[in-house]
């Protein structure tokens, strides 16, 4: 089942985001995009009701920020994010959203890989984004453009 994200999910979305990103979006950063009027976020739970996917938004008219996604260690490579993200992408264009901008680390393969499947195209780069052990690493800037729907 895919829904809005409540402040109820924002406890399990900060343990997810703990164990998969070097820098993390903690409890409260959560709670703070979450009160942010511009915030727009999905959760996809398994039939167990147990939050396995997210993705955050911040919506800010005909463009929108995909801030973080995740999916639970445990879920992954099951087609949750692909699932979830594509039905986000339908939701915003239906809001009126035309263009999903994000960036992703260059080396981050299958990141690349879910997003292109989905339609982002790269539009750009920016140079040492991202910190790694071994020193800073650029990210690609992705965008999602949708598709104008056709008149009967």
């Amino acid at each position: 089942m895919i829904r809005s994200i409540t402040e109820s999910d924002l406890d399990a979305i900060a343990e997810i985001e703990a164990v998969s990103f070097v820098r993390p979006l903690t409890r409260f950063d959560l709670a703070t995009l979450y009160a942010r009027p511009a915030f727009d976020g999905f959760a996809l739970f398994t039939d167990r009701n147990r939050l396995a996917s997210y993705a955050l938004f911040l919506n800010a008219g005909t463009t929108a920020d995909l801030i973080s996604t995740g999916t639970a260690p445990g879920d992954r490579r099951c087609g949750f994010a692909s699932s979830l993200l594509a039905e986000s992408l339908d939701h915003l264009a239906a809001a009126a959203v035309t263009e999903v901008v994000l960036e992703v680390a260059v080396d981050n393969a299958n990141a690349l890989a879910l997003y292109h499947g989905l339609g982002f195209a790269e539009a750009g780069r920016r140079r040492d984004y991202y910190q790694r052990a071994h020193g800073r690493i650029d990210a690609v800037v992705l965008v999602w453009r949708s598709t104008p729907q056709a008149t009967a």
